[in-house]
C-alpha cells in the first residue's frame, strides 16, 4: 500500500487528461490507486481469516530464479536485442518451479519469445533491436 500512496503522492500534480488523452500523470495515478485497491483488499482478508496457517518458508528457489530473469532481461536487452534476453529470462525464470523439465521449458520459452517479439516488434514497433546490433 506504501508503494501505492508514494506513487499517487508523486503523480497527483501531474494533470491526468481523459481517456482519450492521457495526459502525464494519467497511468502513474491509476497504478497507485490500484496498488492501494488491492492492498487493501488483502489486508480485509487476512484480517477476516486470521486463523489460516500462514507460510513461514521463504521459497528461495522461486525468488532466485525469477530474479535472475529479471536481471539477465535488463543486462541484455539492449546489447543483444528483444528475442535473446528474452528467451533466457523466460527459460531461466521458467527453472523456479520445482518440477520444470526441459523439453516443456524449451516449447514454453520458445513460445513466450516469439509471442512478446509479435506483441513488441512487430504489433507494437517498439524501437528495439530484435538481435545483436
Amino acid at each position: 500500500m506504501a508503494a501505492g500512496l508514494v506513487m499517487v503522492f508523486f503523480a497527483w500534480s501531474y494533470p491526468t487528461g481523459t481517456l482519450n488523452q492521457m495526459g502525464p500523470g494519467f497511468v502513474p495515478q491509476t497504478i497507485g490507486i490500484l496498488l492501494c485497491c488491492l492492498a487493501a483488499a488483502i489486508i480485509i482478508i487476512d484480517l477476516r481469516a486470521p486463523h489460516v496457517a500462514r507460510a513461514v518458508e521463504l521459497h528461495w528457489r522461486g525468488l532466485v530464479f525469477v530474479s535472475a530473469g529479471i536481471i539477465i532481461f535488463s543486462v541484455l536487452v539492449d546489447v543483444a536485442g528483444l528475442v535473446p534476453s528474452m528467451f533466457l529470462a523466460v527459460a531461466v525464470s521458467m527453472f523456479a518451479d520445482d518440477h520444470a523439465l526441459p523439453i516443456p521449458v524449451l516449447i514454453y520459452t520458445v513460445i513466450a519469445t516469439f509471442l512478446g517479439w509479435l506483441l513488441f516488434l512487430v504489433a507494437l514497433e517498439l524501437p528495439i533491436p530484435a538481435f545483436w546490433r
